[in-house]
C-alpha cells in the first residue's frame, strides 16, 4: 500500500509540474521575445515545485525520509512530468508548431551541410533521425521521459539536501532497534 501511495503521489506531482512546464513552454513557443523569461520562470517553478512536494511528503514520515528516498521521488516525478512534457512536444509538432519544427530542423540540416564535415549520405541519415526524435511519437516520448529522469534527478541531488527528514525520536510510533 506504501509503494501504491509513493506512485500516485508521485504521478499526480509530476503530472501537475508536466502541466506547469508545458505552459511555460507553450507560452515562450507563443511569445518568442518572452521565451527567456518564460524559461527562467518555468526553472525556477520547477524548482520551487520539487522542493515542496518533496518536503511535503518528508514530513509525513515520523520515522524519516532519507536523502535517497527525497531523490527516488523526485525522479519518480521526473518520469510523469516527462510523460505529459512528451505528450504535449508531439502535439506541437505535429500539429500546433509544425512550421517553426520544421524550420529549425531546415536550419540545422543547412548549418551541418555548409561546415562541410558531412557528405551528402551523413547528411541525409542526420536529417532521418533529427525528423524521426522531433516529429515521431515514440522517440519524442522517450527522450522526453528520460531527459526529465536525468534533469529531475540532477535537482534532485542538492534539492534532498534541504527535504531530507531526520526520524522524529520523540514520536510515539518510533522505535529503535537498540530499543528492542
Amino acid at each position: 500500500m506504501a509503494n501504491n501511495s509513493f506512485w500516485n503521489e508521485a504521478s499526480r506531482c509530476g503530472a501537475i509540474i508536466g502541466l506547469v512546464n508545458v505552459l511555460f513552454s507553450l507560452v515562450g513557443m507563443m511569445l518568442p521575445s518572452i521565451a527567456f523569461v518564460a524559461n527562467l520562470a518555468n526553472f525556477v517553478v520547477t524548482i520551487y515545485l520539487l522542493f515542496y512536494y518533496t518536503r511535503r511528503r518528508a514530513m509525513r514520515f515520523s520515522e524519516g525520509y532519507t536523502y535517497t528516498q527525497c531523490l527516488g521521488f523526485i525522479v519518480a516525478i521526473g518520469i510523469f512530468a516527462g510523460i505529459i512534457a512528451g505528450a504535449y512536444q508531439i502535439v506541437a509538432s505535429n500539429f500546433l508548431f509544425t512550421e517553426l519544427f520544421e524550420q529549425t530542423v531546415n536550419t540545422t540540416i543547412a548549418t551541418l551541410q555548409q561546415s562541410g564535415l558531412y557528405n551528402n549520405e551523413m547528411m541525409d541519415q542526420m536529417s532521418g533521425m533529427m525528423r524521426s526524435y522531433i516529429f515521431s511519437p515514440i522517440p519524442v516520448l522517450i527522450s522526453n521521459v528520460v531527459g526529465n529522469i536525468f534533469l529531475f534527478g540532477f535537482y534532485g541531488l542538492f534539492i534532498s539536501i534541504g527535504t531530507k527528514r531526520e526520524p522524529d525520536i520523540f514520536d510515539d510510533n518510533y522505535s529503535n532497534e537498540e530499543d528492542e
